[in-house]
This record gives structure tokens, C-alpha cells and sequence, in this order.
């Protein structure tokens, strides 16, 4: 039979994988949150979803520090990227996104990858990409700690990608 030492060490490992799983997924719930605001033109929601020290690195596009401004780069897109009776029209799918949570159970790191086909200036484009994400669990709920998205292609859908010019939009 186990003793009580074993039992309390099997619980205390099995509430831990639990801990993981639970966080994988609200991470996971996080990342498509993101998505879901910018496919509903919720931008100026978006900056909630960061930490109060928050990092954004999106390649060409801009980089940003703290959350207020990452918000603020969020809530400029539709000024930026006007498609649709003055709002933009950008769709986002997100894939394959890993997690790993940290050994102390309160950081996290992540991938995923990123195919949106946007309008930009009047023109359809197909945008490509890969998001590294770091992740903080504050006050019990998990947010961006920092956001990095390596563009592969952002190019007109009558061009394709093909070409070595394979970024084509500004903001």
C-alpha cells in the first residue's frame, strides 16, 4: 500500500500537469481572442490582452512598449487600413499554435503561425507569418508579455508571393 508521502507527492504532481493543461488552453483561448477581435474589428479591445509592460514587435509594420501603446497601435488600424465604409477588412487564421508552460507555472512561451488576407488600399493581399509569443499569468489571468511576428509575405493575391519583393504593405 502507498503511504501518505506518496500520495501527497502523486497529487501534488498531478494538480502541476493539471496546472499545465488548464494554462495551455487559456493560453490557446488568449491567442484566439486576438484573432477574434481583429476578425470583428474590436481593436481598440485588443490592448487589454497585454501586460502592463508589454512588448510588440511586428516586423516592418511597428514595435511598441507598454500596454497602453500596443493598444494604441491596435486602435489606429482602422484609420491606418481603411477597406469597408471607412473600417478595415482584415481576416486572420491562426494554426498550429504550440505552448510551453514554464517550470514555475506563471510564464509561458508559444508559436503559431498566421495566414490573413486582408484589403489593403482597395487591393485583396494574402499576409503570412509566424507569431513567438511570451505570456504571463497576472492576478490569475494569463495575457501577452510580449509579441513578436516575423512577416514571410504580405503581398497583392494578382501578384503572389513568388517574387523578391514579398512586402508590400505600411502602416
Amino acid at each position: 500500500m502507498t503511504d501518505t508521502a506518496d500520495l501527497a507527492a502523486e497529487l501534488a504532481d498531478l494538480r502541476r500537469r493539471v496546472d499545465v493543461l488548464e494554462s495551455q488552453d487559456r493560453i490557446r483561448l488568449l491567442r484566439n481572442r486576438f484573432h477574434d477581435f481583429v476578425n470583428t474589428d474590436r481593436w481598440a479591445e485588443i490592448g487589454g490582452l497585454f501586460t502592463e509592460d508589454a512588448e510588440l514587435d511586428y516586423d516592418y509594420l511597428g514595435r511598441e512598449s507598454g500596454r497602453a501603446a500596443v493598444g494604441e497601435f491596435f486602435a489606429a488600424i482602422p484609420r491606418l487600413l481603411p477597406a469597408d465604409a471607412g473600417t478595415p477588412f482584415v481576416r486572420q487564421f491562426v494554426h498550429g499554435h504550440s505552448v510551453e508552460v514554464g517550470e514555475a507555472g506563471d510564464t509561458a512561451t508559444g508559436t503559431s503561425h498566421l495566414f490573413a488576407t486582408p484589403i489593403y488600399h482597395g487591393t485583396s493581399f494574402l499576409f503570412a507569418g509566424r507569431f513567438t509569443d511570451t505570456y504571463a499569468r497576472v492576478a490569475g489571468e494569463w495575457l501577452f508579455a510580449s509579441v513578436r511576428l516575423e512577416i514571410w509575405y504580405s503581398v497583392p493575391l494578382a501578384e503572389g508571393w513568388a517574387g523578391a519583393a514579398r512586402h508590400r504593405m505600411a502602416l
